[in-house]
């Protein structure tokens, strides 16, 4: 058997638990600037999850109106680099001023 390291055999079972889709949705909120694409993280970002549904505060309605459009994508992308589906829907909320 080929050695492993602990770190990567512990991420791997934690990820397959419940507890480890709670830590891929936290990991989409604290890297959001990250694992977003730029031109949305600097309009939008993440204020919660509830579920498998992404809360996301939008910084004007053209924008609001313009992800929309982006949605199936977005939530295609986030989940590709979640690794997993963590997201199935994304509400949009235009920001309060």
């Amino acid at each position: 058997m080929e050695p492993r390291l602990l770190a990567n055999v512990l991420k791997r079972y934690v990820h397959s638990k419940p507890l480890g889709e709670s830590l891929l949705k936290i990991e989409v909120l604290n890297q959001w600037d990250k694992i977003c694409p730029p031109v949305i993280a600097r309009h939008a970002k993440p204020v919660g999850f509830k579920d498998k549904k992404l809360s996301l505060e939008v910084n004007s309605s053209a924008w609001l109106n313009e992800l929309t459009f982006f949605k199936e994508d977005l939530i295609d992308t986030l989940n590709q680099k979640a690794g997993k589906q963590v997201i199935k829907e994304i509400r949009f909320y235009l920001k309060e001023a």
